[in-house]
């Protein structure tokens, strides 16, 4: 603890002293230029420092405020689900699947810091509001070497916007089907030294019933708060300080039933959500070509849920979880003539988990793990034609052995509307806290699961209590879990055929080892299994992603785009490739009869469809103050169980089957009292009614809302 304690001290104190003893002008708040005349947008996230999108050699996104007002998206998910080859992946709530990836491997930011708070791997993208945004950034591939652990399938980054100058307020409620509500109150002021700006935001729904047969709603009733306050402060023409914060309370509350004996049992089920990060920043311009950025960033958080009987408030089952983390980091970018920039950073991080799964072990010592990285890139521009990126990264942790992950990435512009891109990546995913510390047993079926560090203690206290009926192997033989890791490939680029035509096409391809799975160690005198986590699969995705947009309209007072995106991906085991291939797998069809598979029965990894396409038209009339957006997607079946016993989908009945949801919204200005603007928004959502209520619960069918919103 001490090092870090001492890193900490040293990265407040070294950049207050530089700020006191230089006189160089720093950045003001950098005004977005694509509000007013139509550039290519600015991002961060793919290579850690300012550069415009065109020019970035990884397959990267962004979405702007303006867009995601359009479309009448409210939360992450509801834009994420927009973008070619993303999918939205539902288990312990909306996860995001990029190239292939489970949720887990994919690193949720918020202005350039982690969310945290996952359950099962997944990051709730419902959990996080798309009000107060600038933009969001989303880098598909390997980012390991610039973002550590969870960033091997990529990053999403939501970018606030900056308080801006003047006195600014705005109010906005949208109404809409199951007694969904936003509502969002919001002020800024500033000058050019000085800003401030706070978002107050409620997103509330009544919950929706898929199976009305059955006891209990599909989705419960809850109520989201969310309060935002970002800050800037320039202390001289040289350094700049930026403060952001945020806390967000979920009450949730729903019922169920169970059946006991014959008997329906009927329950409440209520949950509460809270977290909050502080986030701090030093921008220090110690030259023209030299600056010093500062960060300090802390989070927590906590969630509870309860079961309770409903006819004499009986506790069935209480689960809590607690995490804090912290991390301190210091970035130096140097920009030597033009032609190089270095970027060097270093930082640390601590971590501490509580709660019902990850009480203290035997020592009495709460679950806990510390982490000190450091990181450099730099980019070399020799012509206006050429230009390279090569970063790394180290990593050192206290639960896994140290990591070293690189990356080089190639742009090539051999004219102006041709773009060639391609990199080689480095990735990696460390054991999860759950993989490491868990220790859990489910009351209700009788299974229990346990971390690599709790396996033997819990073993034995089962063994203890005469729960164990027999043992597959002995725990003590078990060998440490390493961290996973991927080498990627992603080649393409993008091409400006015509004036109004845009194509573009991404390749990849990523080769997983380690894959860290849950696998039964023994079985218990009940006929339930104790799970253990262990270095298993070598997994593998490939595929392509392709996008064209197309201006069919480009006058002075009207526009009209439309988009289409699709992605082909194969996302398979390489063990079950080679027992297909070898005639060792076999399936069972509905009557029991038994029959050999082969490589072409095989549907891939669950949840992974091979085909996805989307399509997008926006349409703008401005001396109507019109404007008007369609959004479809469309996916191919999916496997989703297991049904013959042989751990994968191979039957149609093991399969969700395609399907295509459309959303559309119309926005008009409307007059309002003063200086004010006012826009008023009708939309429909899902507008072909699509519902798949035991497979797809996330789907709740139509839904129709009004939104009313109001800038003095």
């Amino acid at each position: 603890m001490r090092p870090i304690c001492l890193f900490l001290a040293l990265v407040i104190v070294i950049p207050s002293v530089t700020a006191r003893a230089q006189q160089i002008p720093a950045d003001s708040v950098r005004a977005d230029s694509s509000r007013v005349v139509e550039m290519s947008p600015i991002v961060v996230t793919a290579t850690r420092s300012e550069k415009a999108l065109e020019d970035v050699a990884v397959p990267t996104t962004v979405v702007l405020a303006e867009t995601m007002r359009m479309q009448g998206a409210l939360r992450l998910n509801d834009v994420l689900v927009t973008i070619p080859g993303l999918a939205l992946f539902e288990d312990h709530g909306a996860g995001l699947q990029v190239q292939g990836f489970a949720p887990e491997y994919t690193l949720i930011l918020l202005d350039g810091e982690p969310v945290i708070g996952r359950t099962a791997g997944t990051l709730d993208l419902n959990r996080l509001t798309l009000q107060g945004l600038d933009r969001v950034e989303i880098v598909r591939g390997p980012s390991s070497s610039l973002y550590g652990s969870e960033a091997l399938a990529g990053v999403v980054n939501l970018v606030t916007a900056p308080a801006a100058e003047g006195l600014r307020g705005a109010l906005g409620g949208r109404f809409g089907s199951f007694g969904t509500t936003d509502l969002t109150a919001e002020v800024e002021a500033g000058r050019e030294r000085a800003g401030v700006r706070l978002l107050i935001d409620r997103y509330a729904s009544a919950g929706y019933d898929l199976t009305p047969a059955s006891f209990g709603a599909t989705s419960p009733a809850f109520t989201d708060w969310t309060a935002d306050w970002r800050s800037r402060f320039a202390l001289s023409d040289r350094v700049l300080l930026r403060l952001g914060a945020r806390a967000t309370v979920e009450d949730q509350k729903g019922a169920f039933a169970l059946n006991d004996d014959g008997v329906e049992v009927r329950y409440d089920d209520e949950g509460r959500r809270v977290d909050w990060s502080l986030h701090p920043e030093a921008q220090i311009r110690l030259s023209d070509r030299l600056r010093l950025t500062t960060t300090l960033y802390g989070a927590r958080y906590q969630a509870e849920t309860r079961y309770r009987r409903q006819r004499d408030g009986e506790l069935l089952y209480d689960d809590d979880f607690d995490q804090y983390y912290l991390k301190a980091e210091t970035q130096f970018d140097a920009v030597w003539n033009g032609r190089h920039l270095t970027s060097l950073g270093g930082g640390a991080v601590r971590e501490r988990l509580g709660g019902s799964r990850y009480g203290p072990d035997a020592d009495g010592d709460r679950p806990a793990a510390n982490q000190a990285y450091a990181f450099a890139q730099h980019e070399w521009l020799p012509l206006r034609l050429f230009e390279l990126s090569a970063s790394a990264r180290f990593d050192a942790h206290s639960d896994y052995v140290a990591r070293l992950t690189p990356k080089i990435a190639l742009l090539l512009r051999p004219a102006d509307k041709l773009r060639f891109r391609a990199s080689v990546g480095s990735g990696f995913k460390a054991p999860a806290f759950r993989q490491f510390y868990l220790a859990f047993t489910n009351a209700a079926t009788g299974y229990s699961v346990f971390g690599a560090t709790r396996v033997q203690e819990g073993i034995a206290q089962l063994q203890a209590e005469g729960a164990i009926d027999h043992l597959f192997f002995d725990p003590a033989t078990l060998e440490e879990i390493r961290a996973e890791s991927s080498v990627a490939v992603n080649i393409g680029g993008s091409f400006d055929p015509f004036p109004r035509l845009n194509f573009s096409v991404n390749g990849f391809r990523n080769n997983v080892r380690d894959l860290i799975e849950a696998q039964p160690i023994a079985q218990k005198t009940n006929g339930g299994f104790v799970f253990g986590y262990f270095n298993l699969a070598r997994i593998y995705t490939r595929g392509i992603e392709t996008n064209a947009t197309i201006r069919l309209i480009a006058g002075r007072q009207s526009r009209l785009d439309i988009a289409l995106g699709y992605q082909f991906l194969q996302a398979r085991d390489r063990e079950v490739v080679e027992a297909l291939e070898t005639g060792t797998v076999f399936g069972r069809d509905p009557s029991g009869r038994e029959y050999r598979l082969g490589l072409g029965d095989y549907g891939g990894m669950f949840g992974r469809s091979p085909h996805k396409a989307t399509f997008r038209a926006a349409y703008s009339h401005t001396p109507f103050g019109l404007t008007a957006s369609i959004r479809g997607r469309w996916r191919s079946r999916y496997g989703y169980r297991d049904l013959d016993g042989n751990a994968l989908a191979n039957r149609d009945d093991e399969f969700v089957t395609a399907y295509a949801v459309f959303d559309a919204t119309v926005t008009k200005s409307v007059p309002a009292p003063g200086s004010a603007d006012a826009e008023v928004q009708f939309g429909v959502d899902n507008a072909l009614d699509v519902t798949r209520p035991t497979l797809i619960p996330s789907l709740p069918g139509r839904k129709l809302y009004v939104s009313l919103r109001l800038t003095l």
